[in-house]
């Protein structure tokens, strides 16, 4: 009998010791993804079928019971408890939310408008978290429009036995600040008056801490540059003076390879070496070359920043495509100048193109030969979203036009326009994105390569297709490419905890064979998508359907938002 008891005590201790996966219950407000975040595990997502759902001993439960009940207060519920149990062989977690608190008034004291800042109505679940923040919000939006010392006093007074808040922001600024003296400090190789033409600021100017960070993204966008550092946290009065401190690379000579895969391209190979301060003042100069089953291309380029935030570069090189019917070899030389004028972005440049087809199946659609085209190319450029790599608000416009008089040094008198817009807004379940295209081009003397013309299809087009498989085709089944294109996307996009999203998309796509499309005759996708947030981008992974025909669909894959 003592045997068989010393038996069971050492059963009961081993069962309760082995890890148990865990259930969540009674959390309405916060799902269980992030309750899981919260005591430090990770649930598998639905399509990570490879991965077993997470586990954890139960003697180890009750101090996370204190973390999840901090959670919630954290949250507006000050009242919530969590306790544990197991049954059926899993641990699980019940939640008792209980009544949150409740916004009961908001009442502001501010110069400048800040009620789009304040993130609470009446009536609203007060949050602790969104309380917080907001008041950086307003901080950086004093700082935004002059104000470089803001006195701040905000409070949120909570009633426990009421369940309410009551919540007071009083704004005090200082007289408006002005930049005081602009000290620069730079290695021999790059002169101060680079940098300083890379500001968005002079002494005396307005203060702004917006036109810091555009400050920043500015001069690092030189690649030469390894780490500056712009100091304004010295006031003087309303005078701000400003430390610069800027470092570049001690070996300047930069060497870059990859590889990658995507489903408009297949397997993509690339080499590169720059000299990212060549001869000082944060010129670059380099040559790289890249590979993949459609195109190929070896380029040198060199680039330099002038004053008043312009730049100019040059780079010469040759490309060779593979194209449905045939094939094309150009060589490639190109002058560019460069002017920031945020938010504004122009450029001009000239173009000399000598291109070569061949292997062409269908001389009239494809002729064969040399063809020589010399193009100025203007652009204009406006980007007000809140990031490059993900943006979820904002908005961008673009606007190109190109174009050639027949002469000794071009065989064509055409040209050739394209416009561009995305808008991004953000809503409570995730973001909504929209993007618009328009482009025509029209040969009125000579000829051009075929491959200035439009081609659809693929993952930066209609996601029902294969890359350039949409529109009219010859009697080889070859796409000819059109003379006009007007293309939608709807996409909205909705997270699934910190790295995952998914995606809803519909593509609309109207082709023509004049500077029109035929408006009469669209092509429609719409299928799902999932994201993977990366430091260079999110990986994603698109299905599309025609709308007319489900049969008719596309996988793609590739690296970065499409817009």
């Amino acid at each position: 009998m003592v045997r068989l008891s010393i038996v069971f005590l050492i059963l009961s201790q081993f069962l309760i010791a082995a890890a148990l996966p865990i259930k969540f219950s009674g959390n309405h407000t916060i799902d269980d993804r992030e309750l899981y975040e919260v005591i430090g595990l990770k649930k598998p997502y639905f399509f990570e079928f490879w991965k077993s759902a997470p586990k954890l001993e139960p003697k180890k439960v009750n101090p996370l019971l204190t973390l999840i009940e901090n959670y919630y207060k954290s949250h507006g519920f000050y009242h919530a408890k969590a306790k544990s149990s197991i049954r059926k062989n899993r641990i699980v977690i019940e939640v008792e939310e209980n009544e949150p608190i409740r916004v009961e008034n908001v009442s502001t004291i501010s110069p400048l408008p800040i009620d789009t800042l304040i993130p609470f109505e009446k009536g609203d679940r007060f949050d602790p978290e969104k309380f917080i923040e907001s008041k950086k919000r307003i901080q950086k939006f004093y700082a935004n429009h002059q104000y470089c010392n803001v006195k701040l006093n905000t409070k949120a007074f909570v009633d426990i036995e009421k369940n309410r808040a009551y919540i007071v922001y009083d704004v005090t600024p200082n007289d408006p600040c002005v930049f005081g003296k602009i000290s620069i400090h730079a290695p021999e190789s790059v002169e101060p008056k680079i940098i300083a033409s890379l500001l968005h600021f002079r002494e005396g100017d307005p203060y702004s801490a917006e036109v810091i960070r555009r400050s920043y993204r500015e001069i690092y966008a030189n690649e030469g540059i390894e780490r500056v550092v712009i100091d304004d946290g010295k006031h003087d009065g309303n005078k701000v003076p400003v430390n610069i401190t800027v470092s570049v690379y001690p070996k300047p000579v930069h060497i870059t390879t990859g590889a990658g895969f995507s489903s408009d391209e297949g397997i993509n190979l690339q080499a590169g070496i720059k000299h990212r301060n060549f001869f000082g003042n944060l010129k670059t100069l380099g040559l790289e070359a890249r590979y993949s089953q459609v195109k190929a291309f070896v380029r040198a380029s060199a680039d330099t920043p002038l004053p008043n935030h312009n730049r100019a570069s040059a780079d010469i090189g040759a490309k060779r495509e593979i194209y449905d019917g045939y094939h094309e070899r150009s060589l490639l030389a190109r002058i560019n100048l460069k002017q920031s004028r945020y938010p504004h972005f122009f450029q001009e440049s000239l173009i000399y193109d000598d291109t070569t087809t061949s292997d062409s199946n269908d001389p009239e659609n494809f002729p064969n030969g040399k063809l020589r085209i010399l193009s100025p190319l203007g652009s204009w450029e406006i980007d007000k979203r809140d990031s490059v790599l993900e943006p979820t608000k904002g908005y961008k416009l673009q606007a190109e036009g190109m174009g050639s008089y027949k002469s000794e040094f071009s065989d064509a008198t055409y040209y050739k326009v394209l416009l561009t817009g995305a808008y991004h807004r953000p809503f409570p379940w995730g973001v909504s994105s929209v993007r618009l295209k328009y482009g025509a081009i029209k040969v009125l003397q000579g000829k051009v390569p075929p491959s200035y013309r439009f081609y659809a299809g693929g993952m930066n087009s209609n996601r029902a297709y294969s890359y350039r498989q949409l529109g009219p085709k010859n009697g080889y089944g070859d796409p000819i490419g059109a003379y006009s294109i007007t293309e939608g996307t709807v996409e909205l996009r909705i997270p699934m905890g910190s790295s995952f999203k998914t995606v809803v998309f519909s593509d609309i796509t109207y082709l023509g064979q004049t500077t029109l499309p035929d408006y009469g005759k669209p092509y429609i996708a719409v299928g799902p998508g999932i994201r993977y947030k990366t430091p260079i981008g999110p990986i994603a992974l698109d299905a599309g359907f025609d709308i007319d025909d489900l049969s008719r669909f596309a996988i793609h894959f590739h690296i970065g938002e499409l817009f």
